[in-house]
């Protein structure tokens, strides 16, 4: 049961919870500030964490259904994919059906977490609900439209933050919006990293994303520049709206990290069998040995760097609130 467990958890590739959780965690030291109930925040937690999990697998779902496939001995291959995606089908160690079965699990254990909340505070509730779950559903279709960032920041911004509030303290506030600007921005700067490297895959396969709307990878990258520069010019408002206090700039120390990443999505772009060397700072690098075997080392370098830079800045907003 437990290896099950673990195996349905990397298939909704668990390696992105810390968006969820250190976004989660922003609103959650602020919602405590302001007299927020510690195990609704929790329970909370549970619902989103389940709602990003199947998110992620049935995106993989529509992805296996819908991208080109080619067979080589019987054996279905994905020729347009990164290494190791949707490897778990291809291998036939899981079945479409499962996957389904699974998504709706995930999805029923949100719905819960939900409803009770809705026993306790009312219609406004469904709210989020019916947010949450649209996005759910519907991620994958308007990832191929070049919306898929809207999408992931109004999941990872307004909806987690001012639903995370709403459920600890009953009350609806501008400033968790506000709040939630810094870690959503740079979660989008995630994901835009994912598909700065998939561009040549995505344009194969007819999707249309933000990174391939720019006619050279110089020009998506600048606008990347743009994009994180943004989110540390977004610290700013934290203490100027008096939503936390000076000590949230101390956010900048993460800089270097970014520039990193810029530097190694550079390298990409001129190289895209290119691993930069790991050094002592990129570090949580999980898993890194299993991922040079059987998966693609070159990608996960790169979605490890700007996951870490994600999780460094809404840690020292978080502690920010702790120390205030």
């Amino acid at each position: 049961m437990f290896k099950n467990i673990k195996f349905w958890l990397e298939c909704s590739r668990y390696y992105a919870l810390p968006m969820t959780i250190f976004s989660w965690l922003i609103i959650f030291c602020f919602s405590l500030k302001n007299g927020g109930n510690v195990l609704y925040g929790l329970f909370a937690l549970l619902g989103i964490c389940c709602a990003h999990l199947a998110t992620n697998l049935f995106d993989d779902y529509c992805d296996y259904k819908s991208l080109k496939k080619s067979y080589n001995n019987g054996k279905t291959i994905l020729p347009n994919t990164q290494r190791g995606k949707c490897k778990y089908l291809l291998d036939g160690i899981a079945t479409i059906k499962e996957v389904l079965i699974v998504v709706s699990i995930y999805c029923l254990i949100s719905l819960a977490v939900g409803l009770t909340f809705y026993f306790i505070y009312g219609q406004t509730i469904l709210l989020f609900i019916g947010v949450g779950g649209f996005i759910v559903l519907t991620y994958s279709f308007f990832s191929n439209i070049r919306m898929s960032e809207i999408m992931v920041g109004l999941a990872f911004g307004p909806l987690l933050f001012l639903g995370t509030y709403f459920v600890m303290t009953g009350k609806i506030s501008l400033q968790p919006l506000i709040l939630s600007a810094p870690s959503s921005i740079f979660t989008v700067n995630l994901l835009y990293t994912d598909t700065f490297m998939d561009k040549d895959i995505d344009k194969n396969e007819g999707k249309k994303t933000l990174v391939n709307f720019w006619n050279t990878d110089d020009k998506a990258l600048l606008f990347q520049i743009f994009l994180i520069a943004f989110g540390y010019i977004s610290l700013l408002f934290l203490p100027i709206f008096n939503i936390c206090n000076w000590r949230v700039l101390f956010g900048y120390m993460t800089m270097p990290l970014a520039i990193d990443l810029i530097n190694s999505l550079k390298s990409y772009s001129k190289n895209n069998k290119s691993v930069p060397e790991k050094k002592w700072y990129h570090f949580p690098f999980e898993y890194w040995k299993e991922i040079e075997e059987n998966r693609s080392p070159v990608f996960m370098f790169r979605m490890y760097q700007a996951r870490n830079l994600m999780i460094y800045v809404s840690l020292i907003i978080s502690i920010s609130f702790l120390i205030y």
